[in-house]
């Protein structure tokens, strides 16, 4: 069942582009959430929702910055009847686009039993619940420190114990962003690297480099301790 919750009236529209085409019309608009120059490849999505294949039983899904929603494709083939899964965009236009794709797609139909919530919302409105996936698509480096230390707290506030959060970061892009920016913009790098860092220290079980995406890319995988007590 797919549930649409967000703030705005959300307008029909008859428009049919393709989904290259709407992730580069909003990556000129917004580059600040979008990060990539083209969509993630379905390789990426595999890896960003690999520990959900492993699921054991239902589960809650958090998928974060879904874009045109090519790891959305990857995670509805792996959710069963009983599982839900929390779908936030910041953007409205991808929203009405997902919705869209969810109307009509063949990749994008879940499984009867199966609970979609398609969310028009900032990722730090995601203020209550636990999860025992977090799939993070957006770029944190591109942030400003204050934002990643509260995204990052918030999703591990979301994850249930022994649940996984998996996040990317483009192999290439932030190399070439610290050479040529100025030295406000690699100090703010540098400062984003060491906050990461330290969430990483304690939580981080694996990450895997995607080849096969326009810009490779390594995917990151924490996981939340479970209490001894």
């Amino acid at each position: 069942m797919l549930k649409l919750k967000q703030d705005y009236k959300i307008l029909t529209t008859k428009q049919t582009s393709s989904n290259q085409k709407v992730f580069l019309r909003q990556f000129k608009e917004d580059f600040y959430h979008m990060g990539a120059i083209l969509p993630s490849s379905s390789a990426l999505g595999r890896a960003g929702s690999a520990y959900l294949a492993n699921k054991q039983g239902p589960v809650r899904v958090l998928e974060a910055g879904a874009g045109t929603g090519s790891f959305t494709r990857e995670i509805l083939p792996l959710l069963e009847p009983g599982d839900v899964l929390d779908t936030v965009e910041i953007n409205l236009d991808l929203i009405v686009y997902l919705k869209q794709q969810f109307a009509t797609n063949p990749d994008f139909q879940p499984r009867p039993g199966v609970d979609i919530n398609l969310i028009n919302a900032d990722i730090r409105s995601i203020a209550s619940g636990e999860y025992d996936y977090i799939v993070f698509s957006l770029p944190l480096t591109n942030f400003p420190p204050e934002m990643v230390q509260e995204i990052l707290e918030l999703m591990i506030a979301r994850l249930k114990p022994g649940g996984v959060f998996s996040f990317v970061k483009y192999i290439f892009v932030s190399r070439f962003k610290y050479w040529f920016g100025g030295e406000a913009t690699q100090l703010e790098m540098t400062t984003n690297q060491n906050i990461i860092a330290g969430f990483a220290d304690q939580y981080q079980i694996d990450q895997r480099a995607v080849l096969m995406n326009v810009p490779p890319t390594w995917v990151y995988y924490w996981q939340k301790p479970i209490s001894n007590e």
